[in-house]
C-alpha cells in the first residue's frame, strides 16, 4: 500500500459544505489509477489532500514510509533561472556528484604511490558500482530522451523562467517523469499535447514501474494507460479495467441496482399495505407488527448517482451544398520569412468528416482560419462551393465579446431569435437562468465553449469548421458534442488532440507535416495502422546494413572509454612505481646478505610486491584489450 484515505473530509475555510466526504481510498503499487468526474466537482482538491497541499478537515491520510511521491499541478508554475537541459538535470546531481568523485579517484591513482593503490581501487570499484547502478553514465541520453520525446528539442537552452505556461508545465511534466517517484499523481498531463507527444508519453508512462493516478478528459490516454477508475461524480466508487470498459460496467451497475431497487419498493408496498389492513385487527395485529419489524429491518439500495445532465448539442441546416464544398490549392502562408503552409492542397466533399491533425505549430489553425476568413489571405486559392453555410469554432472563442451578458451574446449574433428561443437554446448547453445574466468574460472556460457552441447551433451551417472544440469540456460535454456531430448530416473539418473524439467522427484523418497535407482514409486508429505499414515498407525497402560511423560512441560508451583510459593511466603509473621499489628492495638484498633476518623480511617484501605487480598486469591487459 503506497497510500490511503480514510473517511476523509474536505471543506475549504468555514464554508462546512464539504467539497468531499467521507472518503476512503487505497493506491497499491501498480495501480493505473484515472479520475473522472465533472468539472467543478473536486477532483484538484482531491489530488491536493492526497499530496498534503491541502490538509484534510476529518479523516486520515496515510503513506507508506519512505515511499515517494511526484505531483504535477495542472498548471505549474515552474520558477528557475537555469535552462531546460540544466533544470531537468537537476534531477540526477547524486548521480553527477558519484561521476565527479570518480573522475578525482582516478586522478589520484594516476599519482599514488604503491601503498595506496589498494584502499584507491577499492574506493574507485566502490563508487563505480554506485554509478551503475544509479545509471549515472546514462543521465545525458535520459534527459535528451524525455526533452525530445515532450517536444521540447528546440526549447533545450531557453531559461525556464522565460518560458510560455504550457511549456512550463511540460518541463515539470519532464523533471517527474525522470525522478521516477513510487507514485505519480497527474492533473490534466495531456493538455495541449500534440498526438505524437502522447503517444511518445503514453509509450513511456506503460513502460515505468511508477503507480500513478491521472486526472484527464483524454478517454484515449485513460484506455491505454489505466486498470482503475474512479468516479467522483458517484462518491469515488472503483471500477477496475480501463475508461470504456467503466462506462459498460457503470451502465450495468446503474441498471442492476435499479432492478434491484424496483423489486424492494414493490416488496416496501406489499408489506406497507397489508400493514395498513392489519394492523387495527386484533386477531392479525400481532402479524402486522411482525411485518413491521421486518420492514424496519430492509436497507434501502444504493443506486448509482445521477450524472448532471449533460448539454444537449444539435446541428442542423436546410441547405443542400453542392458536391464540392471545400478546394483549397496551392496554398501557402509565410511569416517573418518561414514557411508555415506550403502549396497546400485540400478537397473537402458533400457530407465528408475530416480530421485535421499535426505537431504543435505546423499551421493548423493558421489554415483553419484562413478557410473561415478571418484573417488575410495567403498566397493560393481557397474556394467554397455554391450553396455553402459555413459556421467557424474558434479554439479562442475570439468571436465572443468579453463586455456583453450571455443572453445579449447570442441574441445578438441572431436577432431573428426572440428571447424565448434565445434562453431555450441557452437552456439546452447547460446556461441557465444563473447564467444567462453574467458577462461573457466571467464566464468559465467550458462556459465558454457552450456559449460558442451554442452560437453554432443557432445558425444554418451546412460546413462545421471546428478548432479544437472539446478545449475545456468535460467528458459528458464531450461525449454530447460526439453524438451530435456524429448525428449531423452536413460536412465537417476540425482540429482536434482528441483522439477518441476523431475515431468517433472521422472518416478521413488528413496530416499537416512540413506545410503539405497526406490524406489517410478513416478514423484515427485506421491512420495509425497505415502509417505503421507505410514504415515498415519504407524500412523493408531500405533493408541494408547500416552504416555505422567507425568512431561513434553513445554518451554512455564515451563516458567508460574515459574512465577506461584515466583507470588505464593509474595502473601504468603504479606499475612504474613498483618497477622502482623493487630495484630498491633488490639492493637491500645485495647489502643485507650478511644479515639473515633482516635479508628475509626484505625478501617477504619483494614476493608481495611482485604478487601486487603480477596482479596490477592482468588488470593492464584487461584494460588495453577493452580499448582496443
Amino acid at each position: 500500500m503506497l497510500l490511503q484515505l480514510k473517511n476523509a473530509v474536505f471543506h475549504y475555510g468555514d464554508n462546512l459544505h464539504p467539497v468531499f466526504s467521507n472518503v476512503n481510498l487505497e493506491i497499491n503499487e501498480g495501480d493505473r489509477i484515472g479520475l473522472v468526474g465533472d468539472n467543478g466537482i473536486g477532483k484538484s482538491t482531491l489530488l491536493n489532500c492526497m499530496c498534503g497541499v491541502y490538509r484534510l478537515a476529518e479523516g486520515e491520510l496515510y503513506r507508506k514510509n519512505n515511499s515517494t511521491i511526484g505531483y504535477l499541478k495542472q498548471n505549474a508554475d515552474l520558477v528557475s533561472s537555469r535552462t531546460v537541459y540544466e533544470e531537468l538535470s537537476s534531477v540526477f546531481d547524486d548521480c553527477k556528484k558519484v561521476l565527479s568523485d570518480i573522475h578525482d579517484v582516478s586522478r589520484q591513482l594516476s599519482s599514488a604511490v604503491w601503498r595506496e593503490y589498494d584502499v584507491l581501487s577499492q574506493k574507485y570499484q566502490r563508487l563505480l558500482d554506485v554509478a551503475n547502478a544509479c545509471e549515472a553514465y546514462d543521465v545525458d541520453v535520459k534527459v535528451a530522451t524525455v526533452i525530445n520525446g515532450m517536444g521540447l528539442g528546440s526549447f533545450t537552452d531557453s531559461v525556464v523562467d522565460t518560458l510560455s505556461g504550457g511549456e512550463k508545465t511540460k518541463v515539470a511534466l519532464c523533471k517527474l517523469l525522470l525522478s521516477r517517484p513510487d507514485l505519480m499523481v497527474l492533473d490534466e498531463p495531456t493538455n495541449h499535447l500534440d498526438y505524437k507527444t502522447l503517444d511518445w508519453l503514453e509509450d513511456f508512462l506503460s513502460q515505468s514501474k511508477c503507480a500513478f493516478v491521472v486526472v484527464s478528459h483524454d478517454r484515449f490516454f485513460l484506455d491505454r494507460l489505466c486498470n482503475k477508475i474512479w468516479d467522483a461524480n458517484d462518491g469515488l466508487y472503483c471500477y477496475n479495467g480501463n475508461y470504456t470498459s467503466f462506462v459498460r460496467q457503470k451502465d450495468l451497475r446503474r441498471s442492476t441496482l435499479q432492478k434491484q431497487a424496483d423489486k424492494q419498493q414493490k416488496e416496501i408496498d406489499k408489506l406497507t399495505d397489508y400493514i395498513a389492513r392489519n394492523k387495527v385487527r386484533a386477531s392479525t395485529a400481532n402479524m402486522a407488527k411482525s411485518r413491521e419489524k421486518q420492514l424496519e429491518k430492509i436497507q434501502p439500495v444504493k443506486l448509482v448517482a445521477k450524472d448532471a445532465l449533460p448539454p444537449l448539442f444539435r446541428f442542423e441546416f436546410t441547405v443542400q451544398p453542392v458536391k464540392d464544398v471545400l478546394t483549397v490549392k496551392d496554398f501557402s502562408v509565410t511569416f517573418d520569412k518561414r514557411t508555415v503552409l506550403d502549396s497546400l492542397n485540400l478537397h473537402i466533399t458533400r457530407g465528408e468528416k475530416v480530421a485535421l491533425i499535426g505537431l504543435n505549430g505546423t499551421g493548423k489553425s493558421t489554415l483553419l482560419r484562413r478557410i473561415a476568413g478571418g484573417f488575410a489571405a495567403g498566397q493560393g486559392k481557397i474556394v467554397l462551393g455554391a450553396n455553402v453555410r459555413m459556421g467557424f469554432y474558434d479554439q479562442e472563442n475570439l468571436n465572443l465579446q468579453p463586455q456583453l451578458r450571455v443572453l445579449d451574446q447570442l441574441w445578438f449574433d441572431n436577432t431573428r431569435m426572440s428571447q424565448t428561443e434565445v434562453r431555450s437554446l441557452l437552456a439546452k448547453v447547460r446556461l441557465g437562468a444563473d447564467d444567462i445574466d453574467k458577462h461573457v468574460g466571467d464566464l468559465s472556460g467550458g462556459e465558454r465553449a457552450r456559449l460558442a457552441l451554442a452560437m453554432l447551433m443557432a445558425k444554418d451551417n451546412n460546413f462545421l469548421v471546428l478548432d479544437e472544440p472539446t478545449n475545456h469540456l468535460d467528458l459528458s460535454s464531450r461525449e454530447s458534442l460526439e453524438n451530435a456531430l456524429v448525428e449531423y448530416q452536413g460536412t465537417i473539418l476540425f482540429v482536434s488532440h482528441d483522439r477518441y473524439f476523431i475515431n468517433k467522427i472521422a472518416g478521413k484523418v488528413d496530416v499537416l507535416q512540413d506545410g503539405r497535407i497526406t490524406e489517410y482514409s478513416g478514423n484515427y486508429d485506421s491512420y495509425l495502422q497505415q502509417s505503421r505499414k507505410e514504415k515498415q515498407q519504407a524500412e523493408s525497402a531500405n533493408n541494408v546494413t547500416p552504416v555505422v560511423t567507425k568512431g561513434y560512441r553513445s554518451p554512455k560508451q564515451r563516458a567508460l572509454e574515459t574512465n577506461l583510459k584515466a583507470r588505464l593511466k593509474a595502473v601504468e603509473q603504479s606499475l612504474v612505481e613498483m618497477e622502482r621499489e623493487e630495484q630498491k628492495l633488490n639492493a637491500l638484498l645485495v647489502e643485507q646478505a650478511a644479515d639473515y633476518n633482516l635479508y628475509r623480511q626484505t625478501a617477504e617484501q619483494l614476493e608481495q610486491l611482485e604478487q601486487k605487480y603480477q596482479k596490477a598486469m592482468e588488470e593492464w591487459e584487461q584494460l588495453s584489450l577493452q580499448l582496443q
